[in-house]
């Protein structure tokens, strides 16, 4: 199997099983949603609030075990007048808890499955205010950080993505997996189809990695990545670029490198782009002569500027942090970069994206196999 391959291989795989448990999770069903294994170690059965039934409820606290949670969106916190619960002096919590909830009518107790389900059902109403809820009671909302998984590695914000995946509320459950002792279940043991929790067996399990990468390469591009600016000091041996860019990777600055884009023509030939990649020692440019070229990319990185990108997603990055992301790969930002570079360019200058990737030299030849097998899979999130 040769480099195209196993990025194809790679990146089918992960879109598969994230259409699967979209489609589960935007009709109200279960669904599994693990870490990468070097964070919490933890799985967590999940559901949105439109599938908030007695029966998932209880389906939830039977056999998941866990704390039946609920991840909700810093916006319809604030509407719900849903603040986050005070700390003990001394103490960190990485877990933005809120105080406690239940609605204010239509239920008994609180406790019950039933009177839970319909807590966290309310929360999505868009008509609902913090006149509905009363507290404390028997829901556990948490705020997901505003950025998602590019904020925090966690579950909240894994939720907060799948919500946002599938344009619904961002209210949605969840409740860690615990096995017979006790004892949180490795999420690894669902990644294998044969694994012996026949409970869980027909359910869907994806990993927080697999939602932030379908996030990154998949979900249509919402900000502007790119600043026009006047300060970048452009390489001598032509003349002034028609404009000069900066990528403003916002949310996004620890999966990307500094990144520069010079037009020097207003019709741009994808065989006429310029790459150019520096580190502190070098600078390695493309086969496309400077003095000859229609725009001019020059992308910054630190290290082995050559590095290939990994065949598997989760040896891309480190998710293991409590905050953010963290010692991610020297080949991944740069096929960011390109990637969020290619977009602009082909927005801007009104090209088709799949003939800029494929016919603009590259100096790493993998970049081109892993961006190409990205753009020419038409996969879109929303």
């Amino acid at each position: 199997m040769n480099y195209s391959e196993q990025y194809l291989y790679a990146l089918t795989t992960l879109v598969e099983k994230i259409q699967k448990a979209l489609a589960i999770f935007k009709n109200g069903g279960l669904i599994l949603v693990g870490d990468d294994g070097r964070r919490e170690n933890e799985a967590d059965l999940v559901f949105h609030a439109c599938g908030a039934t007695p029966e998932n409820v209880n389906f939830a606290i039977t056999h998941a075990k866990g704390l039946l949670c609920v991840s909700v969106s810093h916006e319809i916190a604030n509407k719900l007048g849903i603040y986050s619960a005070p700390q003990i002096p001394g103490g960190i919590s990485h877990t933005n808890f809120t105080l406690s909830v239940d609605a204010k009518s239509g239920i008994t107790s609180g406790i019950s499955a039933k009177d839970r389900s319909y807590t966290i059902e309310l929360m999505a109403n868009s008509n609902v205010t913090i006149t509905d809820f009363v507290s404390p009671g028997h829901v556990f909302p948490l705020r997901a950080m505003q950025g998602g998984l590019l904020a925090r590695a966690g579950h909240t914000e894994a939720l907060l993505e799948l919500c946002n995946f599938v344009k619904l509320p961002c209210v949605a459950a969840m409740c860690e997996v615990l096995d017979e002792n006790g004892n949180a279940i490795n999420p690894k043991l669902f990644s294998d189809f044969n694994h012996n929790y026949s409970v869980f067996k027909d359910l869907p399990y994806i990993t927080t990695v697999d939602i932030l990468w379908a996030k990154i390469f998949f979900q249509p591009p919402i900000n502007k990545f790119f600043n026009a600016i006047s300060d970048f000091i452009a390489p001598e041996g032509r003349e002034k670029p028609l404009s000069i860019f900066e990528l403003q990777p916002n949310h996004e600055k620890e999966l990307t490198l500094p990144t520069f884009l010079c037009i020097y023509n207003e019709q741009l030939d994808p065989e006429k782009i310029h790459f150019s990649i520096s580190n502190i020692a070098n600078t390695w440019n493309n086969s496309v002569d400077l003095k000859n070229c229609d725009a001019a990319i020059f992308i910054f990185s630190p290290g082995n500027c050559f590095e290939k990108v990994p065949f598997d997603f989760s040896a891309f990055c480190d998710m293991s942090a409590k905050e953010g992301l963290s010692k991610t790969k020297n080949s991944v930002k740069r096929c960011l970069s390109i990637l969020r570079t290619m977009q602009f360019i082909s927005v801007t200058f009104n090209l088709n994206i799949k003939q800029l990737i494929d016919n603009t030299p590259y100096l790493v030849p993998e970049d081109k196999y892993f961006l190409s097998n990205i753009i020419h899979s038409n996969f879109k999130l929303n």
